[in-house]
Formats: C-alpha cells, structure tokens, sequence
C-alpha cells in the first residue's frame, strides 16, 4: 500500500469518513468560519482545535484600512477561542512550523488546515489535508473528514543538494516536472505526493517541509514523508503509484516566473533582468537554510528594498544567535516578526504598480503580492539574496541578456477570457488560481476575508475584467455556468473564491482539471463543479453558447451536445442534492460534533 493508503486505512478509490486528530486555523481565514458555523448551530469542536495567529501582525504595524482589519481580525480571534474553546498560539510564526515543533502534530496524525499550505505537516509524518472554510466548518461540527482516498504520485529522492543549491530550488525543479501530464493537465492533480528514496536522509526536516509545501501548488490533495521513506520503496496497488525521480544532486539554481510556481527556467536564463524589491520568508521559504543562504549572498548592503520574515520564533532565534539577523539589519534589510509576511498582498512590503520582486514564496499569480501589474519571480534565499546585492536577477555580463524587461516574461499570461453575448457561459482558457477568481487584497474594494457578497461579487475577476466591462459580465453571470479549459482553483483555500461566484449567481462551474481543495469547498457551498476531460468540448463554447448541467448526473450539454463528466462519488451527490454540507448536516438537528 502506498503511504496515504495506510494512513487512511484504505485503499485508493475508496470512500472513507476519517476521524480527525488535529483541526487548525489562523487569524485570515477564521472570519470565513463565522457563517456556517452558526448554520450548523455549532458550540464546541468535535476534535482538538489550535488558532495560530501567523498571517498578520500587531495593528499598530498597518495603516489606515489596512489597520482596521487588523483590530478587526483581533477581535475576531478572541472571540473564536472564547467561544470553541480553541488553544491560541500568537507571534510563534507560521502554523506549519510551529506545530510540529511544539508536539501538535505526530506521525499517523490526520490533520484538517483552514490554509491551503497545510499538507506542508507531511513533512513530519502527518495526513494533512487543507480546506475551504466550509469544508472545514463541517469538520470541526463532525470531527470527520469525508474523502475518497487519493492515487499517489511517488517523488523518489536520490542523492544530495550541491553546495549553493536549496531546497527551494528542488521544489521549483519537481513543479515543473508536475507542471503537465501530457494532456495539458499537472499529473499530480488530486493525487497525493510521496516522497521516498536514500536522498531524505540527506535532508532536514524544514527542508523536507519545503518539498512537502510543493502540494497546492502542484493541485495534489496531500503530500507525505513516512517515518521509513528514507529506505523504503512503495509498493502500492495496479494503478494506484506512478512514480518519478528526482535527482538532487543535478539540481540546479531555479526561478519560477511570473503567472505560475510551475513556469520554471535555469536562473541563467534570466540573468541580468531588473529587480525592485526582495522578500525573504513564508512557509517554503522562511527557513534557517533559506535566510542564512540569502544573508550570506547579500554582502554587506542591500541595492533595493527587502523584507525577511523568519517562518519561527524558533527561526528566529537561531538566526539571531548565529549573527545573521544583526548581520541583514546592518545591510539595511527590514526583518519582520515571525510569520507570514508580505506573502498575500496584506501590508509591509506590497508590491506597487510595475514592480518586479524576488521571493522565496510559493505563489506569483497576478496581484497575489500587491498590485495586479506587478511581476512575483520565485528562487531560492541565495538567488535573493543576490538580486538585493545587484539589483538584478543573478549575475550581469556573459550568460545573461542583461535586459531591461522581458527575459522574465512567462509562457503563461493571465487567464483569457471569452465574455458571454447571449448565452449563458463564461469560458476561462488556460489555468484559473484563486488569486485570479478573488484577489486576497485590493484597496477600496476589500479584502478575500470579507464576508459581504457584494465586496466579494466587486472582487471577482478584478484583475481580468476591464472596469468598464464588469457590470455587464456579472450580469450574465447570473444563472450562468463557468467553464474552464484548464485547472480550475489553483492556490489559496479562500472561501471567497467560491461564495463569490455564488454571489454573481454562478449555478455550476465545469473545468478539465479542479484544485482538490476548490472541489470539495465549492461541493460544501452548493456550486457544483464537474471535471470534464474533453478538450473538444470548450472548443465549442462560443459567446451566445448555452450550457447546461446535471451534476447529479455528471452530464453537461453544450448548445444540445451532450458530454459525460467525471461521475461525482455518491457523498458529493448528496451534498449537491441538499445544496451544500450546511443544509445536508442540519435536518436531523444532530447534537453538535456527532457526525452524520
């Protein structure tokens, strides 16, 4: 059996209902908890329950809007630990950390994130699976997580990282790897990540954390390093265990462009290109390796402005005995409390209009940093740390273009966009994040951890739709059904990525490819959403096209052309039947945390 296999007690395929050993959220994501959670009537959790404030810091740090969220968000924190009786771990640093560290998480657990980074703890021999706030709202009512137990992608590790290479720039070179099955499609979407071979033992456990973080980004469902993954090979089931191999020791300096963690090219490539601003942290890339890495390739002074933001207090302590943190202060480097930072577009460091970063982040969609024009261009901390020194990405002179812009230009743009006339259907080409659907932050407009339909009905499809062309779009969104020929909800758990298009009044969304995390949330909210392997059939969605949807039968027809979807299990059928988790786990007026 493969490692999910045997944590899930089941073969891949099989329905399961898994008892849930940890539940987590933080201080973004808990506001979206309100809503269902007094749907269901809920008054305790059903399992152990942590809040990890990690995504923002002291409101005194914001200014304006932005601060009144801040105390808005403390005020919401508070009142959730006081009212579910949830252990509160404050300005420790990022949950995926943290946990591990302090004992929250054990080997065999079965862990259920309100963050979409949350398979991350598979580094540490945990199941780990993120979720929508309402999938999550459920979980916490139930204290089980329904699912059908994923295939594996097995990621066999040989060898070790060579001096100057990181782990970063392995997770950049296996996304890329991910990036297409073949059919235009990640070949680990849905699937769970296993990673095996002699090269772990070579790897500290943050490092493996890095790999682990690859999950999302890769649309798996889950990622797992077992406690023998050092030595053993799996052996799953026929089918159920495609495997690849990466070999560290051949891995070289990466970057990942903007638009996409898997546009990945050779950081030779991109030598010479401008840089206006450096951040140094988050879950993949706030570790002791990464921000030594990049103290050490700064050099004694910073060209453009940087942030870093150790993923720890523990982090942040070794860095600071070591020198390093006095080191980047004297280099005119801004270091930031522990936690998440500058990572979704919320404060310190946001990206203005034109500007190109560097990151060790793990996500570059339009607008996920700041502003929607900006360019987001993944490395490792010793590739940041460079461009700071430099001002340019990697080095200037013989191997690199020396360019002022366009070597980093993506060979993925935007998504495109085919506006409905007098149908009923909007077509979305190529891949669809939620940063995308809903950005995380946008002055004047609002924030992703609004709760107002209307601030999230503004939100959708901010950075893709003209201004002037977005009351008209709207307007035949509603009753209207979303396709996409691509992968549909790569990224953040937001749940306004879903209520959103509930709000535009979106009856279904049909996708070649769903992000496991947006199935099952939409699933939960009452939005169906089918998986349609056909490519011939966007081809026919024109702008006066109707389309139509039976998710109970998994059919949809396009202007009369029928097409079989990938067949929803018989759990997601129910829920389309009631119209979300809310309205299926309420009729029977269940006594709160006994699940149905």
């Amino acid at each position: 059996m493969t490692a999910i296999e045997r944590l899930l007690g089941a073969p891949a395929g099989t329905p399961v209902r898994r008892a849930i050993d940890l539940l987590v959220t933080d201080d973004w994501t808990t506001p979206a908890l309100r809503a269902p959670l007094q749907a269901l009537g809920t008054t305790r959790a059903a399992s152990p329950l942590v809040l990890v404030h990690d995504h923002t810091y002291d409101p005194g740090t914001y200014q304006g809007e932005e601060r009144e969220r801040a105390v808005r968000l403390l005020h919401e924190r508070d009142a959730f630990v006081g009212t579910y009786d949830a252990t509160l771990l404050a300005r420790e640093g990022i949950q995926h950390h943290v946990l591990p560290a302090a004992g929250y998480v054990r080997p065999g657990d079965v862990v259920v994130g309100n963050d979409s980074h949350a398979p991350t703890l598979g580094a540490f021999g945990a199941a780990a699976f993120a979720a929508q706030p309402t999938t999550f709202a459920a979980c916490m009512h139930t204290g089980h997580l329904p699912l059908v137990v994923p295939h594996t992608v097995g990621v066999e590790l040989r060898g070790r990282l060579a001096p100057g290479v990181s782990a970063r720039d392995a997770m950049l070179t296996l996304l890329s790897r991910l990036r297409d099955d073949g059919t235009g499609l990640p070949v680990a979407c849905g699937r769970a990540l296993e990673f095996f071979g002699d090269g772990v033992g070579s790897l500290s456990a943050s490092e493996r954390a890095v790999l682990a973080n690859a999950a999302p980004e890769a649309t798996a469902i889950t990622a797992v390093f077992t406690p023998d993954a050092r030595t053993a090979t799996p052996a799953g089931e026929a089918g159920t265990f495609a495997a690849l191999r990466l070999d560290l020791d051949r891995i070289t300096p990466r970057v990942a462009r903007g638009g996409s963690a898997s546009d990945v090219v050779a950081l030779d490539d991109l030598a010479g290109d401008r840089v206006d601003q450096v951040f140094v942290g988050t879950c993949s890339g706030g570790t002791v390796e990464e921000i030594a890495a990049f103290a050490d390739a700064l050099g004694p002074r910073s060209r453009v402005p940087a942030w870093v933001a150790p993923a720890s207090r523990e982090v942040a302590r070794r860095l600071d005995e070591s020198g390093v943190l006095a080191r980047l202060v004297r280099a005119g480097v801004t270091v930031l409390p522990p936690g998440c930072g500058p990572c979704f577009g919320f404060g310190p460091g946001r990206l203005g209009p034109g500007a190109r970063a560097v990151t060790t982040g793990n996500r570059n969609a339009a607008g996920r940093m700041g502003a929607a024009d900006a360019e987001i261009l993944l490395a490792s901390g010793r590739t940041a740390g460079r461009a700071a020194r430099t001002g340019r990405l990697g080095a200037t002179g013989a191997g690199g273009r020396g360019t002022e812009a366009g070597a980093c230009a993506p060979s993925r743009s935007r998504p495109g966009l085919q506006r409905p006339r007098h149908g009923n259907a909007l077509l979305l080409h190529g891949t669809v994040t939620t940063d995308d659907l809903t950005p995380s932050a946008v002055p004047g407009v609002g924030t992703s951890a609004d709760g107002d339909p209307a601030v999230l009905r503004r939100l959708l499809f901010h950075h893709l739709l003209p201004e002037s062309a977005r009351p008209q779009v709207l307007d035949a969104l509603d009753g209207g059904v979303v396709l996409a020929d691509g992968v549909f909800g790569v990224g953040s758990n937001r749940a306004s990525s879903v209520r959103a298009l509930r709000a535009a009044g979106v009856q279904a969304v049909v996708a070649r490819g769903v992000a496991p995390v947006y199935l099952a949330g939409a699933r939960d909210e009452g939005l169906p959403v089918l998986t349609l392997a056909a490519p011939d059939a966007f081809q026919r969605v024109a702008p006066d096209s109707v389309v139509r949807v039976d998710p109970d039968a998994g059919r949809v027809w396009i202007d009369g052309h029928a097409f079989e979807a990938a067949p929803p299990p018989a759990y997601d059928r129910a829920l389309y039947r009631a119209g979300g988790v809310l309205a299926y786990l309420q009729p029977e007026a269940e006594p709160t945390g006994v699940a149905r």
